[in-house]
């Protein structure tokens, strides 16, 4: 089993957002998926009770008991436990870094996000587990290339030397409405540029999750 910590010490990072839709990816690609909600604020626990289907699964505990949970799952025959955790740089992102075995950290393109993420970053040296920073709820480029402020926001992340993901994710409607009913926007909008680069950054995170899987290469 393979475990998938969402890390932000600043809060409307896009964690959660980011958490259930690479879940409901997972899980529609044939991993079975339990999504665990660590964050007091349930959010993806709210997103789940909405939903009409059971899968990907979810469970709600505390840091205190996610070793027993991850034990658990994977004991069932869970594939992947992706884990949506609270706003925080403390001793709990502590905990679920170390028992990641690849952490996101999402990050808006603006320059106080930008700048919070220090923290987070010393959690994952700390544990030394694989990360990728995640530039989220980006502006819209012109044509096919980034806008210019993901750009700069890329240049400016080089300074904590932790790689960037090459997907991005723009800031678009269609993530709100696919959430109001417990869904992604893979299932919502399934042909929108929404759920194109949700399933670009699903595919990047199985290829460094499961590196020799037949199934990883795209």
């Amino acid at each position: 089993m393979k475990t998938l910590a969402l890390l932000s010490q600043k809060g409307g990072s896009g964690k959660s957002t980011l958490a259930v839709h690479l879940a409901v990816i997972a899980q529609a690609a044939g991993r079975r998926t339990v999504v665990v909600d660590l964050d007091p604020q349930r959010s993806a626990a709210g997103w789940w009770d909405t939903r009409a289907t059971g899968t990907p699964e979810l469970v709600e505990t505390t840091p205190g008991e996610l070793r027993a949970v991850l034990d658990a799952a994977g004991a069932d025959g869970v594939a992947l436990c992706v884990l949506d955790t609270r706003p925080s740089a403390g001793a709990d992102a502590a905990t679920a870094a170390a028992l990641a075995d690849l952490v996101l950290i999402p990050t808006r393109p603006a320059i106080f996000d930008l700048k919070a993420i220090g923290a987070t970053v010393d959690i994952v040296a700390a544990a030394r587990v694989p990360a990728f920073i995640v530039l989220n709820g980006t502006p819209a480029g012109r044509g096919a290339g980034e806008a210019s402020a993901t750009a700069d926001a890329r240049r400016a992340l080089a300074d904590y030397g932790l790689p960037v993901a090459p997907q991005s994710i723009g800031l678009r409607a269609a993530l709100a409405h696919a959430l109001v009913d417990g869904r992604a926007v893979n299932e919502f909008d399934p042909a929108g540029k929404a759920a194109l680069e949700m399933t670009k950054l699903w595919q990047f995170t199985e290829e460094h999750l499961w590196p020799n899987d037949p199934r990883s290469a795209r």
